[in-house]
């Protein structure tokens, strides 16, 4: 695909293409996000999208407002948000837009789009409460299908996935971990997800597999953290 063919696919690129449908199994990153952020009273969801994550935390009791600069997707997010803010996330200055703190801030998927991922996650330590954490998922672009593409001198874009046509930042799980305490935070829990065509009833324990080899196996990564200030305790 040429420079001309792939402005124009991002041009026609929507946030609602990531609304696919209803919640995966327990084993599967949309439900143990929305399973940790129930936890939590009072959330900002960065990049909702047309809320279709956010109606499931909010089932659980939690009030949520999101950030969401597709017009589009935010139209249909604001059914389920209490506010929708259109902050651009790559503008340094993003927080003076929020007003307000919560319990929890989320980047469901989002960091990987951002010009400065690591600065996003710096600024919003500022609208955090005292004791406030934020809940991340990122792709791991080690995963084991991208080697083999690799070896096979294949790098494709694509609408959503690994290879999303609007990721500006890979990681893996060493690299994720590192910015994340660039940053300046401590990770509370990690927990890297087992997904693809090899599930079924062997997915506990492609999933035992995941855990004990991350890097290889886990296509995408949930990691909880805190401000490093908060506790000395070691990173797990």
């Amino acid at each position: 695909m040429d420079s001309g063919d792939n402005t124009m696919q991002l041009a026609r690129l929507k946030s609602t293409r990531y609304d696919l449908g209803p919640p995966d199994d327990r084993f599967g990153r949309n439900h143990l996000f929305v399973e940790e952020a129930r936890k939590y009273a009072n959330i900002l969801e960065c990049g909702c999208s047309t809320g279709f994550i956010t109606r499931l935390i909010r089932e659980g009791g939690s009030r949520i407002v999101g950030i969401e600069i597709d017009s589009e997707a935010a139209e249909q997010a604001r059914r389920y948000c209490s506010e929708v803010l259109p902050v651009d996330l790559n503008d340094r200055d993003w927080i003076k837009n929020v007003g307000a703190q919560f319990d929890l801030v989320t980047f469901g998927d989002v960091l990987e789009h951002l010009l400065d991922p690591e600065d996003a996650l710096r600024q919003a330590r500022h609208v955090l409460e005292p004791e406030g954490r934020i809940l991340i998922s990122l792709p791991n672009i080690a995963h084991w299908t991208m080697r083999v593409k690799l070896l096979l001198g294949r790098f494709q874009y694509q609408p959503t996935g690994l290879l999303d046509y609007t990721h500006l930042r890979f990681f893996t799980v060493i690299t994720a971990r590192r910015m994340i305490e660039a940053a300046g935070y401590r990770i509370v829990r990690f927990h890297p997800v087992f997904a693809g065509k090899l599930t079924g009833s062997f997915r506990p324990m492609w999933q035992q597999l995941t855990n004990l080899v991350p890097n290889l196996f886990a296509f995408q990564m949930l990691f909880l953290i805190e401000p490093a200030e908060v506790s000395a305790s070691p990173a797990p």
